[in-house]
């Protein structure tokens, strides 16, 4: 089985956990302004494809779970979650294997802790339901199972963990912390005194776009002989690709995490910061302070303006993804998400912003 691996922060690289967390963006639903049109590409005729995705819910089932008859509920999950019950446990909330001579007690110390109970419930009511998600991932993984025939597509669970992971990924799991999704300004997210500009990506209508993200990352892992700038920005750029191919009529506010003002100051100055990158010698650049403080997030790109969204030139990348794929209609997607010669993607591409 693949590595366990939490998407937290989509930062440098793939396959890096990070203690922090994904912070994903409000409902807007102002979505007539700065879309960017779906590509020819994703049209594409997906009948006679099935990908039904119908989501565990593990935070259902331990709220749930009768503590006078532990041994026998957990037996009944072990069966039910499989190995997400044993990731949950081990990598997760860090309580143990069942079985091991502490693990009932943790188990019992954290469904009784007061705080988990009532995140318990907040949940249930932000997602009394996760019809929209099932449906929003199985239209996604159908147009995944057309563009990458023969890989898997994963079983989908949802968990809580006290806040400390967002999106969790095996080789054939993927699981989702609803608690990182309940909406900008919700009390326990004041409380935890977490920023504005996180918040306002920590809610429900994101969670399919970073799914798709979380499982991009897992796929097609970063890996070029040279690290630097432009490859970090043509990677997570591709990323974005990606989610578009998946989610055509998603609203590039979820795909990218912006707003859709700072969407706008995109367009309007992408010759500035291509200008500037180049003049600063900065594309090329393999200092990591040089690329973490481009592709990391945060409330803006410093080295821009207070209105530019952080990760600015990861929608840079974008556009040079975009750029590479018109040019060069004969490469797949399958092919295009694969190539990890990411100097030979920006030669190709031909940019010219």
């Amino acid at each position: 089985m693949r590595g366990f691996f939490v998407i937290e922060r989509f930062i440098l690289h793939k396959k890096i956990l990070f203690p922090g967390s994904l912070f994903v963006m409000p409902f807007v639903f102002a979505f007539l302004f700065f879309s960017c049109a779906p590509s020819d590409r994703s049209r594409v005729d997906l009948s006679g494809i099935e990908a039904n995705i119908e989501i565990k819910r593990l935070e259902k089932d331990l709220l749930n779970l009768d503590l006078e008859n532990i041994d026998e509920e957990v037996k009944n999950l072990q069966e039910k979650y499989g190995d997400f019950f044993e990731i949950y446990n081990n990598l997760i909330i860090r309580i143990g294997n069942p079985g091991s001579p502490a693990y009932e007690s943790n188990l019992r110390s954290f469904l009784t802790d007061y705080d988990i109970h009532q995140l318990q419930m907040e949940v249930k009511e932000v997602f009394p339901d996760l019809e929209d998600i099932e449906s929003g991932l199985s239209e996604a993984f159908r147009r995944y199972k057309y563009f990458f025939p023969g890989y898997t597509v994963p079983a989908v669970y949802t968990f809580i963990a006290g806040f400390n992971q967002s999106i969790a990924t095996s080789e054939s799991i993927l699981a989702i912390g609803l608690d990182k999704y309940l909406g900008e300004g919700h009390k326990f997210y004041d409380q935890l005194h977490i920023p504005r500009y996180k918040q306002m990506k920590m809610h429900p209508g994101k969670v399919v776009s970073d799914c798709m993200k979380a499982w991009a990352l897992t796929e097609f892992e970063y890996a070029d002989s040279v690290d630097n700038l432009i490859s970090n920005m043509i990677y997570h750029g591709r990323i974005m690709y990606f989610k578009k191919m998946m989610l055509p009529d998603q609203h590039d506010t979820l795909i990218t995490g912006f707003t859709s003002p700072q969407l706008e100051w995109c367009r309007n100055n992408e010759d500035v910061m291509w200008t500037y990158l180049v003049e600063n010698r900065l594309l090329f650049s393999t200092n990591k302070r040089d690329i973490s403080r481009f592709i990391n997030d945060g409330p803006f790109t410093s080295e821009f303006t207070r209105e530019s969204p952080a990760r600015a030139v990861v929608w840079l990348g974008w556009q040079i993804a975009e750029s590479y794929m018109r040019r060069n209609p004969d490469v797949t997607l399958e092919e295009f998400m694969n190539n990890h010669d990411y100097q030979k993607i920006l030669n190709e591409a031909r940019y010219r912003p």
